[in-house]
């Protein structure tokens, strides 16, 4: 999923249409963006105090990725191993707070939001048994659908300089980003076996 500031709709079989909104921090649908959408709170059956140890678990990653950003060009934080301490702490906090069970269907549901882009999770690549050389390749197109989809964002912007402003401007950048992450997702799941993709699909079901 690509790493932009808005809010992304999504409509789960299991949890129904959710909101999630996603940045240069996070991504809409890794677990520290899904554990403050009050949809997804609501949910899990979030209470008050969960809620707000969840915002504390939000502020905590942004402010080291600020550190880590502060030395340096930004790189989409999955693939950066200086981000890694921190996001690890944030997959350990999430399991203090929700507990297994809820822990486990919140990283399903990531699973199920991200698409391809899930493949960059340690756990799920161990259970699947990626190669050496598959992960190495993840990280690579991970890259590179981001420069895509800067592409598509620097073209609409483009557009936008001209001065256009048909009403339908905005439906169609949605539709191109929409496609542009689509098929992100697709060059990734196309790195997995046949086994591997009806492994991932008995995972997102909750099926093991």
């Amino acid at each position: 999923m690509a790493y932009r500031a808005g809010e992304l709709r999504v409509d789960d079989p299991e949890a129904g249409e959710l909101r999630v909104t996603g940045d240069g921090y996070a991504a809409a649908g890794e677990l520290v963006t899904l554990v403050v959408s009050p949809d997804v709170q609501r949910l899990l059956g979030m209470s008050e105090e969960e809620v707000a140890a969840a915002a504390d678990i939000d502020r905590r990653y942004r402010e080291a990725l600020r550190q880590v950003y502060s030395g340096g060009a930004w790189r989409p934080p999955p693939v950066d191993p200086a981000t890694l301490p921190a996001r690890q702490e944030v997959e350990r906090a999430v399991g203090r707070l929700l507990g297994e069970e809820r822990a486990a269907r919140l990283r399903r549901l990531s699973w199920r939001v991200r698409g391809g882009d899930a493949l960059l999770d340690e756990d799920l690549a161990d259970v699947l048994r990626l190669t050496a050389e598959q992960r190495r390749r993840v990280a690579t197109v991970v890259e590179e659908n981001e420069r895509e989809y800067t592409r598509v964002l620097a073209e609409a912007g483009a557009v936008r300089g001209r001065g256009a402003q048909r009403s339908s401007d905005s439906s169609g950048l949605r539709d191109r980003v929409q496609d542009a992450d689509a098929a992100g997702s697709a060059r990734l799941l196309e790195l997995l076996t046949p086994e591997q993709r009806q492994h991932l699909t008995r995972l997102r079901a909750g099926a093991g």
